[in-house]
């Protein structure tokens, strides 16, 4: 008898599962593992939301004044302190594992805004409201006409044709395999930057915990590697062009299998093809130098 240990490498998952690795639950209102009870949270338009990024600012900085422009308070915090290793392994120490869950993530959030698309805008009704209560951006407050009360388009929501034109602008873009996803590129400043830039620009409905996230993630970055290795990205890219090969949705296993057998059958044909061809060139080479090579004997004629 003997006492085996395991330990844990390297693992893949989305933020969702990051509870369930890191112990600390991605949901309510202290979603990020890294700020725990230090983040800026609060109840907004039906759900929770992440404010406050104007922390990480410089303690000078002009914006840290700017009250209306933002959430209607001027911002004397410093940034959320960072933690010790030991710390949190002790904190891990006394947790519970929490339940899996759903979230949106970053470009759902963008994009389904500046569109305005139904069911993924956070542009609404209850967004325009809270607004109001809060007494901020009067520019998107609700319309009210006579007994009605309307939500007009956003000053930063995109009219038909600016979006055929952005539709097409995606569609057109094309980057190496790896770069776009590549968080380590980013600088924690420049995302700070752009987080309390939208400050001033969307509802705070629109800050999940997904846009919050994206402060701690060029430290998490820096510190475990790139996140397209430990993160689901190349699987979801991989599930994603199995999904193209279903037309049956009553049949998607068999469909699936199908596609893989010919991709694997093709790659084997196109690469043993290109190794044949290889060593064929390889003993053409080797038998034409063999052919014309010269010794010390041949000019003893």
């Amino acid at each position: 008898m003997f006492t085996l240990r395991a330990a844990v490498m390297w693992t893949v998952y989305d933020f969702p599962a990051y509870a369930m690795v890191s112990g600390w639950s991605t949901k309510g209102y202290m979603a990020c593992p890294v700020c725990k009870e230090d983040v800026t949270s609060g109840w907004h338009a039906g759900k929770v939301c992440y404010l406050g990024h104007r922390r990480w600012l410089p303690w000078d900085h002009e914006w840290r004044k700017k009250d209306k422009e933002f959430d209607g308070n001027t911002e004397r915090r410093l940034r959320p302190r960072e933690w010790s290793s030991d710390e949190i392994l002790e904190q891990l120490n006394r947790l519970d594992f929490a339940p899996f869950g759903k979230t949106k993530n970053v470009f759902d959030t963008l994009v389904g805004t500046i569109l305005d698309i139904e069911g993924k805008t956070n542009d609404t009704i209850k967004a325009r409201l809270d607004l109001e209560r809060m007494g901020i951006r009067r520019g998107l407050w609700m319309n009210r006409d006579s007994d009605k009360a309307r939500r007009d388009l956003a000053f930063f929501s995109m009219k038909p044709n600016d979006k055929k034109e952005f539709l097409k602008f995606v569609s057109s873009v094309k980057f190496p395999d790896g770069y776009a996803s590549n968080i380590a590129r980013c600088l924690r400043h420049d995302i700070v930057q752009v987080l309390y830039k939208f400050e001033m620009i969307f509802p705070p409905a629109f800050f999940t915990s997904m846009m919050h996230v994206m402060v701690r993630l060029p430290q998490e970055a820096l510190l475990a590697g790139p996140v397209n290795y430990r993160w689901m990205y190349p699987i979801e890219m991989l599930l994603g062009e199995l999904k193209k090969s279903v037309h049956n949705r009553a049949k998607p296993e068999g469909l699936i299998m199908e596609a893989w057998v010919q991709y694997e059958s093709l790659t084997f044909c196109v690469f043993g093809r290109t190794k044949l061809a290889e060593n064929g060139l390889a003993r053409q080479r080797k038998d034409s130098s063999s052919r014309n090579h010269i010794t010390p004997s041949s000019f003893n004629t």
